[in-house]
């Protein structure tokens, strides 16, 4: 649903960070040298053509590297030349128009440098009037993402599977080939079948008590100060407390009881999550082709073993239940784990009735759970507790009185200020810089541009090759002043609630511009029970925790660390160093 950088990528699984500093020192000289990168790269071609042995380990992998961006880039020279009417960002054309070398320093500094670039695009072509395609170079697809302009969401996003595939840039986004074994469970998704029926938002309302029961009991077990006393303070890391949080409701809501109250199992269940996360960041930066093919499977060894642990418990369970259901008992069970049970069984292959693939399943579905959730919430408590005092207090005080108000968070008005705090705080911090990639999947593909006022020729229109990949800049998209108002790069948790009350049409626009959850038909299908979750857990934590940022303060009073994040290719990596200071309210 949703999701690492450098620094912490080796030890996020293991709570570990502060590793891999020789690649951020890189990825920092990248950013800053940019003109260099062209030299380094021809005296890196240079270097490969004098015939003696080179003794430095970095220098043969950077060598390796560039053969085979290179290579990319001269295999996807023709597919660029197909295109019309859409300006690359990025590509250093000043000395070498088009040329090998300006293309492949590009698809190097595209690691750092996608944000900025995807602002740069955004700010020139895609806003209004202009409303134009433009191309990043990006390491993540070894050439040109196209980025359309959000005038195009809709007609672009509701063309068939047949002529823009998602299902592969889906994969290719998360990398599951490399961190799952068997292939069936995401080429074959039936489980969504039953997120849609029993998490739809018709029927979410039913999990509401059973969330807000584990809330309770999860906050009291990871939350406590060593010292058992309400007024002890205890320092936690946030990302850390947050996920153990999350990882025993999410466990819980897919494979129920007894599973979802192993220790064990909700241990290896967090660190399988966090480790497809690091392992997938890292996969994107390899070139595609033979190397991401050889090293990925490196990259996903970690969260095979965490996978491998979590079978071990879940599958014993989960076989019980299968052999229940085939001798006609276990007919009153009524979960979720029973149901992804009942929903194989329907299908007559006898192969779905594998508990391993059931296994596989579930901690699919938990994993994307327990990590999007984890990152939008992490954010919320940064933002809302690192605002400056008098801000801070005026939110908690009206968060608080919400609260009390609304005996059932869940089910209260149709929106409250508590969607209007997560709305702004998921609006911020976007997991990727662009979005809703989709793979053109004919040989050619004709997009009708913008139609504007007085234009005779009906706007600029594109004609893209078999296998472009197209996105939308959706992080620029949630920070356009047109549309979310005045100062959009600030915390303002009462924009949406504002809007609401006012009931101007901008309240709708605004909602229908935040893609956090995807779009159309391939939005994420438990959406809603990810938001209701979100907001219990957000008014659990208001209305029983006092919460202070650690670390230093900025001019304004705020907590200097509460935005502190790097971009990693197209992941925004959070902060994972932040700690809080957290005591139980009398």
């Amino acid at each position: 649903m949703y999701v690492v950088g450098i620094d912490f990528g080796c030890g996020l699984a293991t709570g570990q960070t502060g590793r891999g500093d020789s690649i951020h020192t890189l990825c920092s000289w990248i950013r800053s040298n940019p003109d260099k990168l062209n030299i380094e790269l021809s005296a890196c071609i240079a270097v490969m053509m004098v015939p003696f042995p080179v003794s430095s380990p970095a220098t043969v992998l950077f060598c390796l590297i560039t053969v085979l961006v290179i290579s990319r880039v001269v295999s996807n020279r023709k597919l660029r030349t197909k295109r019309e009417n859409i300006v690359t960002i990025g590509v250093n054309i000043k000395n070498n128009t088009n040329g090998i070398i300006s293309q492949t320093s590009a698809l190097l500094r595209s690691l750092t440098s996608t944000s900025e670039w995807a602002r740069n695009g955004y700010q020139r072509f895609s806003k209004t009037p202009i409303q134009r395609a433009f191309a990043l170079p990006s390491m993540w697809t070894g050439s040109d993402v196209v980025v359309l302009p959000p005038a195009l969401l809709t007609s672009v996003l509701n063309r068939p599977e047949a002529e823009l595939a998602a299902h592969h840039a889906q994969l290719d986004t998360i990398q599951l080939p490399y961190m799952m074994s068997d292939s069936d469970v995401y080429n074959n998704p039936i489980q969504y079948d039953v997120i849609r029926r029993t998490m739809s938002r018709q029927h979410v309302g039913s999990l509401a008590a059973t969330t807000a029961k584990e809330l309770q009991n999860a906050f009291s077990t990871y939350w406590s100060a060593p010292v058992k006393h309400d007024r002890d303070w205890a320092t936690l890391d946030n990302w850390e407390a947050c996920g153990k949080v999350f990882t025993r409701v999410a466990m819980l809501s897919f494979v129920g009881s007894p599973l979802g109250h192993d220790e064990r199992l909700l241990d290896w269940a967090r660190k399988y999550a966090s480790s497809v996360i690091t392992g997938t960041a890292f996969i994107n930066c390899l070139p595609p082709g033979w190397i991401r093919s050889s090293a990925g499977p490196l990259f996903g060894i970690q969260a095979r073993y965490y996978q491998s642990r979590c079978l071990r418990i879940m599958v014993p369970v989960i076989q019980e239940r299968v052999w229940k259901l085939q001798n006609g008992a276990g007919q009153d069970v009524d979960d979720f784990l029973q149901s992804t049970i009942l929903r194989c069984s329907r299908t007559g292959d006898p192969r779905q009735m594998d508990p391993q693939r059931i296994a596989l399943r579930l901690l699919g579905l938990a994993t994307m759970s327990i990590m999007g959730m984890v990152y939008v919430f992490t954010h919320c408590v940064a933002d809302v507790y690192g605002m400056p005092d008098r801000k801070r207090e005026e939110l908690l005080a009206a968060l608080e009185a919400e609260c009390k108000r609304e005996a059932r968070p869940d089910e209260g008005v149709p929106f409250s200020l508590l969607d209007s705090t997560l709305n702004e705080s998921m609006r911020l911090n976007n997991i990727s810089v662009t979005s809703l990639a989709r793979d053109v999947a004919v040989d050619s593909l004709h997009i009708p541009g913008v139609e504007k006022a007085g234009d005779d020729a009906g706007g600029i229109s594109y004609t893209l090759p078999r296998g472009s990949r197209i996105v939308f800049p959706t992080q620029e998209m949630h920070r356009d002043e047109g549309v979310y108002g005045r100062n959009p790069e600030e915390f303002d948790p009462f924009r949406f609630y504002r809007e609401f009350q006012t009931e101007g049409g901008r309240f709708d626009d605004m909602c229908k511009g935040l893609l956090v959850f995807g779009y159309g038909k391939h939005a994420c299908p438990g959406r809603h029970y990810a938001m209701q979750t979100l907001r219990q857990t957000l008014a659990y934590l208001v209305l029983n925790y006092d919460v202070a940022l650690v670390g230093p303060v900025d001019a304004d009073g705020g907590h200097a660390l509460r935005g502190k994040r790097q971009t990693l290719l197209n992941v925004n990596v959070p902060n994972v160093d932040l700690k809080i200071r957290v005591r139980r309210k009398r």
